[in-house]
């Protein structure tokens, strides 16, 4: 066998047992650094959480996850509206864990998918919440990759994890998400308005996605989407009643209020506005920053999806762009980056890396180590970083993708 064959094998080899194509030696020995650093932070975090079944005097397991718990105790109770009273759940929260202050902002959709959890005891109803989110997880990004080979940069992307950490549903944030776009992907434009509409409880995640689908003419998603959506809330309505969304909308100015107060502290923020604040940078001037970033995400979304690019390079910019716009986003909401870096990652591996990608990648992760997102109290962290940094890399391989198809229309072979 020839060197030339030689060095092949050992390409597709890697390919397979990795997912990720060997370029440069410096990069991928840095990119292989930094995913064995953060996969071993990981794993301990998540072994320190878990042993909280064992030692009890600690916070309890998934400790957000006690807002979502308590609150379906009141539409098991017949008495939905009472989620959205603070004083009521915080009161609830004191009495069952002897600690509280966590307030439930979600849609009433969302109190419609928890309220079922409430009916085992707490860890048990955790893992399970957990669990079956990540399956749905892996589902969603073993048809958006079309490989079991890198699925392992799950457990090695930090924010995913911190989404289970906190006994979030960034796990299902992301399986939605990712599994609509693999939908995009396979020609099954109504699954995907489906999964799409089934994330509408989580509604600062949805913002450019109806942008970016009437500007790629996919008609038929949207229409599911909004259907979904439609139905998801006239379910909710029907089973849980008017008076609960009236509850929800008049606790809109409570939870504004809450966000501006510092109740979440800076540090847990991961949006430009939220990052901004940590280095003392007014609301007014913050906001106006977070727009601009808005304005460029809306304005790349729409020029990407009018082009005629690949789903995974219009999927990457889309799911950076939501995470640059909305100024509600919380570190642990950042778990959707992984959509963009396994995009990034299967565009490399199908028609080669540009130069930084692997690099970019590696810088990401490790500011995402230097975050809050670990349940550690920090004036300064680098969060705001790894969504500027995916961004750009996306937006630039659609710049040269869509180069390359202009060229090849010029001077065709």
């Amino acid at each position: 066998m020839s060197d030339m064959d030689n060095q092949a094998s050992r390409t597709e080899s890697s390919v397979d047992r990795y997912g990720i194509k060997p370029t440069n030696p410096w990069t991928d020995g840095l990119l292989a650094v930094v995913f064995g650093i953060a996969g071993a932070i990981i794993l301990f975090r998540l072994g320190f959480e878990l042993s909280k079944l064992v030692f009890v005097e600690y916070r309890p397991m998934f400790g957000d996850f006690i807002s979502f718990w308590t609150a379906s105790f009141f539409v098991l109770d017949s008495a939905p509206t009472q989620a959205y009273d603070y004083e009521v759940l915080h009161k609830l929260q004191l009495d069952l864990f002897d600690q509280g202050g966590l307030p439930f902002m979600y849609p009433p959709t969302w109190l419609l998918i928890v309220a079922p959890f409430s009916v085992v005891s707490y860890n048990f109803s955790a893992l399970l919440f957990e669990a079956l989110q990540v399956i749905a997880l892996v589902w969603a990004c073993l048809s958006l990759t079309r490989s079991k080979a890198n699925l392992w940069i799950l457990i090695a992307f930090p924010a995913v994890m911190f989404g289970v950490m906190h006994g979030q549903n960034t796990a299902l944030n992301v399986a939605l998400l990712g599994g609509a776009l693999a939908a995009m992907d396979r020609n099954r434009p109504v699954l995907a308005g489906i999964l799409i509409g089934l994330l509408s409880y989580k509604p600062q995640i949805g913002v450019l996605i109806p942008i970016a689908l009437l500007a790629g003419r996919d008609y038929r998603v949207f229409v599911s989407a909004a259907v979904t959506t439609v139905l998801f809330a006239a379910t909710s309505w029907m089973v849980l009643g008017t008076d609960v969304w009236r509850a929800f909308f008049e606790n809109i100015e409570f939870a504004r209020e809450w966000l501006q107060s510092g109740q979440t502290p800076a540090n847990k923020y991961a949006s430009i506005l939220g990052w901004l604040r940590q280095f003392g940078v007014d609301n007014t001037i913050g906001m106006t920053v977070q727009m601009v970033f808005a304005g460029v995400a809306v304005c790349s979304v729409v020029w990407v999806w009018r082009r005629d690019l690949p789903l995974t390079v219009k999927g990457s910019v889309l799911v950076a762009g939501t995470c640059l716009t909305t100024p509600y986003l919380l570190d642990y909401d950042l778990g959707l980056l992984v959509i963009v870096v396994l995009l990034i990652i299967r565009q490399g591996n199908e028609t080669g890396y540009l130069a930084y990608e692997k690099a970019g990648i590696a810088v990401s992760t490790l500011c995402l180590l230097y975050s809050s997102g670990w349940g550690i109290a920090m004036d300064f962290t680098a969060i705001g970083v790894p969504v500027l940094v995916l961004f750009g890399l996306c937006v630039r391989r659609a710049i040269a993708m869509d180069r390359l198809k202009s060229e090849l229309r010029l001077h065709p072979a």
